[in-house]
């Protein structure tokens, strides 16, 4: 890859960053803005000995072109992880060599934390008791122990790190999350006095502040643990809660419901980057879908009854669901297409299952024509459930979705990108990092369905194509969202709006200092 010379914008946040007393910053910066090839030029300018750089797996090999590029060919970057080279990268990286290294939080979770049978007094294991008839059940106890790998790691002389730089550190959004407790473990080179120093800190995420104010302390507590109080303390000075009841407590408990005054925590931060450039993608075009005959028998079986017959190769079973989550969850599948019980007694999507927003949705991309297009939905099942049936009627289709292989994605990203392949049909989950590039040759998007309850992630997916270097080859930016009428499809899209827009005013301090005024907007 070659070097590529930074924007006005970013030389500006690079200069920033290294000029840092504090050595921390956080890039807030929306999708498609190159915090990569930020955080790339930061790292190569401040000469880091030993960095860690955390980030999805399938962002590897961007960091690394950028690393190379921006450095040409001087620096480079070791994956850590479970192959004979990534556990050779991480007896190194142990070890205290020198060099940059990449891994996935998870991963380094993994290595940092061990679960074991809890054991008594004796050393034998422990049986968990069933708490409603006190019997045996068979199993074991478990527990979760520290290891404190890299706790350790810092310690020893000379191998503690330089820098982590944390990118999608959304992932550590919750303050009790795992991740986080790891995160927090790693330190930098002891000081004259051998006392523990902190790393150089940085964090990237357009989302870092997650679904729910209350997540905006984590990343910038890690960041500037002497700065932000701890979280009970941040919570009283910043949280705007109101008072909510909730099954079998007697006393109502605080929720929390946004910022007291939104854009204003994020004032406090001694190197907050928000590049934002505020061209935001236009409106989705609303087709309201009607239920197919199938649906909408289903829909007002488990209305009424809380049951629905399904078709399976047996013949017509009965579907009973729990109330409420269960319920909730059924009709969600149900806006996509009819249910039915595979063998395993789970519920799935027949081969042929009816589906309104299959029907609608061949419309929609013949009048497209011959061009690229990405279907976003937060069902893995209905991905592989739509690609199958639109290779079957003569479309090229493939599926994105958690549990494709990191080599088949590679291969199916490329296909889309070089014009091999014209649909790409992903989960929303799935597409939100690691995929840059679409943009440079799809403009249009359709949304089969959206996860409720966390715009984060809409957004993340929406920036794989409305993002700077977007194509024109096909026309301006379209999408398209098919709502079902009477479903829950209309909710979540109203819920996602106002909970989005709480979240923005929050994190970006132009906005409106309303949820109203940016609703508005």
């Amino acid at each position: 890859m070659e070097r590529l010379t930074p924007h006005d914008y970013q030389q500006a946040a690079i200069d920033k960053i290294l000029a840092e007393p504090t050595r921390a910053a956080l890039i807030g910066d929306e999708v498609g803005m190159g915090k990569t090839l930020l955080a790339a030029e930061v790292a190569i300018q401040a000469g880091w000995r030993r960095a860690l750089f955390i980030g999805i797996a399938d962002t590897f090999d961007q960091w690394k072109d950028h690393l190379e590029g921006q450095s040409e060919g001087a620096v480079t970057i070791r994956r850590m992880e479970s192959t004979k080279a990534g556990r050779a990268a991480f007896k190194d990286f142990l070890a205290g060599e020198p060099g940059f290294y990449f891994a996935g939080i998870a991963w380094l979770v993994a290595q940092d934390w061990k679960y074991q049978n809890k054991l008594d007094f004796q050393g034998n294991p422990i049986e968990k008791i069933d708490k409603k008839t006190g019997m045996p059940t068979g199993k074991m106890e478990r527990e979760r122990i520290h290891l404190k790998t890299f706790e350790k790691m810092s310690k020893r002389k000379g191998s503690a790190v330089d820098a982590v730089v944390f990118d999608e550190a959304h992932q550590v959004a919750n303050k009790d999350s795992i991740g986080r407790k790891t995160l927090i473990t790693f330190r930098g080179a002891p000081d004259a006095d051998g006392n523990p120093t902190m790393p150089w800190k940085i964090a990237l995420s357009a989302t870092w502040a997650g679904n729910s104010f209350e997540n905006a302390w984590s990343l910038p507590r890690w960041c500037w643990p002497d700065l932000v109080p701890a979280f009970w303390n941040w919570h009283d000075i910043w949280c705007a809660t109101e008072k909510v009841y909730v099954p079998g407590r007697k006393e109502p408990v605080n929720r929390v419901i946004g910022e007291k005054v939104p854009g204003e925590f994020i004032k406090t931060l001694p190197c907050y980057i928000d590049n934002r450039n505020h061209e935001k993608a236009p409106a989705p075009t609303i087709i309201h879908v009607d239920p197919t005959p199938q649906q909408a028998s289903q829909f007002e079986d488990l209305k009424k009854d809380l049951m629905t017959w399904v078709e399976t190769e047996a013949g017509e079973t009965p579907l009973v669901v729990d109330v409420p989550g269960g319920l909730y969850a059924r009709f969600k599948q149900l806006a996509l297409a009819e249910l039915t019980v595979d063998e395993d007694g789970g519920v799935a999507f027949a081969p042929n299952a009816a589906s309104a927003k299959l029907r609608v949705l061949k419309g929609i991309l013949d009048h497209w024509g011959d061009q690229p297009v990405i279907l976003f939905t937060d069902s893995k099942i209905f991905a592989h459930l739509a690609a199958d049936r639109m290779r079957a009627a003569g479309y090229s289709a493939e599926a994105w979705t958690g549990d494709v292989s990191r080599l088949e994605r590679a291969r199916i990203k490329a296909d889309f990108v070089e014009g091999r392949l014209q649909y790409l049909i992903g989960t929303v989950q799935s597409m939100g990092t690691g995929l840059d590039g679409l943009q440079k040759v799809c403009s249009k998007a359709v949304w089969l369905n959206v996860p409720d309850g966390d715009p984060k992630l809409e957004e993340q997916a929406l920036g794989r194509v409305f993002r700077q270097g977007r194509t024109l080859a096909h026309g301006e930016f379209e999408h398209v969202r098919l709502v079902m009428r009477d479903s829950q499809d209309e909710g979540i899209l109203e819920r996602l709006l106002v909970k989005g827009a709480s979240i923005r005013s929050s994190i970006d301090s132009r906005m409106a200092n309303t949820v109203e005024q940016a609703i508005a907007a």
